[in-house]
């Protein structure tokens, strides 16, 4: 974990035996939650002390959902594993909420470890998290941005693509996981706006309200170069 100031200075860097593979991070007062992809785990950092305090590896045995905690300061947590892809989380006050490409659902972490669905999801997600009494998230696999109230009709807006003339170093990756329109990075500007990212490195801004896409920006035409995650900046 790098720690950078307002003039995008490294000022302190974090490592953990359990962190492999980080995707999303969230702040939730003083604590910093990770995904560690590469353990089918999230783990909480300190920003006070600087110490990782906390770690929970999720599972489903017998298709049920549960999950343990453990110590990240010791050597008796969980072996590596990738099982679901883990790279979202959110937290608010309903606590915490993790889902991952193949976890087909957003779950809640109880704060007895207890884990539970919250709603199921489509397979190849990024990003999922409650919003404005439903659902936000980027519906990767199927190339859109999705919103799902509790009640009423979804949104869906598709992401951005191009001619395919345009994209640089296209075919470059055998395995076809570098393309366009791939979504990945999301953040609520207010209780109407929303900005998505995808490939190649674009960030398009989402009006919910009035079911619409009010803007789009494209930083680069490589699509080596993807957008990951989005913050609104300047921060609090």
């Amino acid at each position: 974990i790098f720690v950078y100031n307002r003039d995008f200075e490294v000022t302190a860097t974090y490592r953990n035996r359990y962190l492999k593979h980080a995707h999303e991070i969230v702040c939730k007062g003083r604590r910093l939650f990770v995904t560690s992809t590469g353990f089918d785990c999230l783990l909480t950092l300190d920003l006070d002390t600087g110490k990782f305090d906390w770690g929970f590896h999720l599972q489903k045995p017998y298709d049920k959902w549960s999950g343990f905690a453990f110590e990240p300061t010791s050597n008796k947590g969980p072996r590596p594993s990738n099982d679901f892809h883990i790279n979202s989380v959110h937290v608010d006050d309903g606590g915490v909420f993790v889902s991952g490409l193949r976890t087909q659902a957003l779950l809640h972490i109880s704060p007895d470890g207890n884990v539970s669905e919250f709603c199921s999801l489509p397979a190849g997600t990024h990003n999922a998290q409650r919003w404005q009494g439903g659902v936000l998230f980027n519906d990767t696999a199927n190339d859109a941005v999705r919103f799902v109230p509790r009640d009423g009709q979804q949104l869906a807006f598709p992401t951005p693509t191009y001619d395919e003339a345009e994209i640089e170093f296209a075919g470059i990756d055998d395995s076809n996981v570098a393309r366009q329109g791939f979504g990945r990075g999301l953040c609520v500007i207010d209780d109407r706006f929303v900005a998505a990212g995808s490939s190649p490195s674009t960030i398009t801004l989402y009006d919910i309200e009035a079911g619409m896409k009010v803007a789009s920006v494209n930083l680069s035409m490589d699509i080596r170069n993807a957008t990951h995650g989005l913050e609104p900046w300047p921060y609090d």
